[in-house]
């Protein structure tokens, strides 16, 4: 299919990710969503815990609790049914058994600041699904929300610009940081007080293991981001 050249990312459009979402049920999933005010399974608000505001997660809410595996591109809406075969049949490809694993959980601080998140060391087997799917449904990308940093001079490095130019995101690969945005933007005064209290919301979460990974979609004219099907591993068409 024809895949348009990049440029500066729309205000608003149809956009595809995959990331690593926990179970509704789960008590990380619960923690996650409560810190950035939105459940993005159930698609409601939730009340924040005291110590936040909400101008705090204008810029994470609306994506609910996640871990990026493939950044959220902007595609054509056609697309859609390829898309998702397409992931499909990545995840099928890891075995069942593979444990898409993340250790070393520690919180971390970007953007001078505002950008709070729960950093984790993926294994193997994440960095292959990540690697794999990256590759594989960089086809389906027709703006990266990257195109406007790029085009102001960001991401110079000549491996950043040969991602770009093959990906569509000059992130990833071999320098990818997985890891859940927990605060941003974080425009208050107290940062050591925010992260003593993060730290002790992440504390038992400092190692994960994932078999399913979820395809997430942002529809035209919409805020928040929304799941869209479930991709479990070694489960393919018989």
């Amino acid at each position: 299919m024809p895949r348009p050249a990049d440029s500066p990312s729309p205000a608003a459009g149809t956009r595809f990710a995959v990331y690593l979402c926990p179970e509704a049920d789960s008590a990380l999933y619960r923690m996650g969503s409560e810190l950035l005010g939105f459940d993005v399974r159930a698609r409601q608000n939730i009340t924040l815990p005291s110590f936040l505001r909400p101008e705090w997660q204008a810029d994470a809410g609306p994506f609910g609790f996640h871990l990026t595996v493939v950044e959220g591109f902007y595609t054509d809406p056609a697309w859609w049914p390829d898309i998702e075969a397409e992931a499909r049949a990545c995840a099928a490809c890891l075995s069942p058994d593979a444990g898409l694993g993340l250790t070393n959980g520690r919180i971390a601080v970007w953007d001078n600041g505002e950008t709070w998140v729960h950093r984790l060391d993926p294994s193997p087997a994440l960095l292959v699904a990540h690697t794999l799917l990256l590759s594989r449904l960089a086809r389906f990308v027709t703006v990266s929300p990257f195109a406007a940093q790029v085009a102001a001079g960001h991401y110079a490095q000549p491996f950043e610009q040969a991602r770009m130019r093959l990906l569509h995101t000059p992130r990833g690969l071999d320098t990818w940081e997985p890891h859940f945005t927990l605060v941003q933007p974080y425009g208050g005064n107290e940062p050591e007080a925010l992260r003593r209290e993060l730290e002790e919301k992440v504390a038992p979460f400092a190692t994960q293991t994932y078999s399913t990974l979820t395809l997430f979609e942002k529809r035209e004219g919409e805020e928040h981001w929304r799941v869209r099907a479930e991709l479990p591993l070694g489960k393919g068409e018989h």
